[in-house]
């Protein structure tokens, strides 16, 4: 069963118990966004282009790694990015957290959250900063570190601070039409939301997808975004992480190991392992977010230990809340996951590094061409020097100085 999805009997009427709390949300959230929309609460524009990587469901879409995979682009095409947070479940009570200043100084994970200072470690160029108001936090990355571009990670929802681009995710295994608002199903909101994005990406597309179950998704998707560039894509095991740096994918098969995990959808992380060959002796679920303590880490040993396991292997948004100094660290191994984009990259991201290329060669073309006048004026004046000196040498002392006159005496 998926959770907004219910299927038995039991599930239906626990969904149905709930739904007056759904229409109760689904109100609040429409007039929100009708006051938006009429002007009553206005909306903040930046002076740079704004990028925000989101949903329409509760977590499990793939928001991290498109947003790093995002940012490496423009970072890649000449934009100083700055990623914005809200630093979901982050145990500080700060309002506001640099989580890292883009030149390699990061914040501890208890400040900055484990998605924010996973981006901030996987992109360290990028500035990385975490806060409830985003337009607070984005005049800080543009008037501290002269940001000019930003990425909102998990922004969708974020109304206040208009984007030029919203790039939205859906699951490849969602029913989106037979879901439900918040409490009872999994939709943050109403699916008509989805005319606000530029760009949908369906996410965890399998090696041999569905043809029919693809292309009802995609006429699902049509009927609420009909303007919307419509993209596919999957996540990818690109490496393993340890406490000691990278090792390749190769070293987990064939190997008995311990897994846990604490994300929204544990069963996409159940087959990237099955997928790298391993035999997983168990995999222990935790929450979203879930912060370890010390006795649950202790277990995840003693577990590993005795089933004869190699190694305990998570998610690299869990490592990231592993101390260093912790025992179980000698053990543990992460899956780094990356994007595979199939098909050409969305229109608009590459129309958006295009343009800053563009930009950026123009700028150069006219530096130039600046250094190439002033050195053309330079070589002008001194030519023009050396032969004034040498028509002076050619001439006569008489053409040169003027005779004087003696006085003649008269007698």
């Amino acid at each position: 069963m998926s959770w907004g999805n219910p299927q038995s009997s039991q599930e239906k009427l626990l969904c149905g118990l709930m739904s007056p709390l759904s229409l109760g949300y689904g109100i609040g959230s429409y007039i929100r966004l009708a006051a938006y929309s009429k002007g009553y609460v206005k909306r903040v524009r930046l002076p740079v282009p704004v990028v925000s990587i989101g949903n329409i469901t509760c977590g499990g879409t793939g928001k991290t790694p498109v947003a790093i995979d995002v940012t490496r682009r423009l970072i890649a095409a000449g934009y100083k990015v700055a990623v914005l947070s809200r630093g979901y479940a982050r145990k500080s009570k700060q309002k506001i957290t640099v989580v890292s200043n883009g030149q390699g100084e990061f914040a501890l994970c208890e400040e900055a959250g484990d998605e924010p200072l996973l981006i901030a470690l996987s992109v360290p160029e990028a500035i990385v900063i975490v806060g409830s108001s985003r337009v607070e936090t984005a005049a800080l990355a543009i008037e501290a570190y002269k940001a000019d571009a930003i990425v909102l990670d998990d922004g969708f929802q974020h109304i206040r601070l208009e984007r030029d681009l919203d790039v939205v995710l859906v699951d490849y295994n969602d029913d989106p039409e037979n879901d439900t608002l918040l409490p009872a199903g999994r939709l943050r909101e109403p699916l008509t939301a989805l005319n606000r994005a530029k760009v949908v990406v369906i996410t965890k597309v399998p090696q041999n997808p569905d043809q029919d179950r693809l292309e009802r998704l995609r006429a699902q998707i049509r009927k609420y975004a009909e303007r919307a560039e419509i993209v596919t894509a999957r996540f990818v095991p690109k490496r393993l992480r340890t406490s000691t740096g990278e090792a390749p994918l190769a070293q987990l098969k064939g190997q008995r190991v311990v897994a846990f995990c604490g994300v929204a959808r544990p069963e996409g992380f159940a087959a990237t392992l099955n997928q790298l060959g391993c035999t997983v002796v168990q995999l222990k679920s935790f929450s979203d977010h879930h912060w370890y303590n010390p006795d649950e880490l202790k277990m995840l040993e003693k577990l590993m230990r005795s089933s004869n396991a190699s190694s305990v292997v998570t998610t690299e948004k869990d490592m990231v809340k592993i101390a260093p100094h912790d025992r179980l660290n000698q053990h543990l191994v992460a899956v780094e996951i990356g994007v595979e984009w199939l098909g050409p990259l969305p229109f608009h991201i590459s129309d958006l590094m295009k343009g800053k290329m563009e930009s950026q060669l123009k700028r150069i073309e006219s530096d130039a061409g600046i250094k190439a006048k002033s050195e053309t004026e330079t070589d002008t004046k001194e030519k023009t020097d050396r032969e004034i000196e040498r028509e002076k040498k050619s001439l006569p002392d008489a053409d040169l100085e003027k005779p004087r006159l003696r006085k003649r005496k008269h007698k």
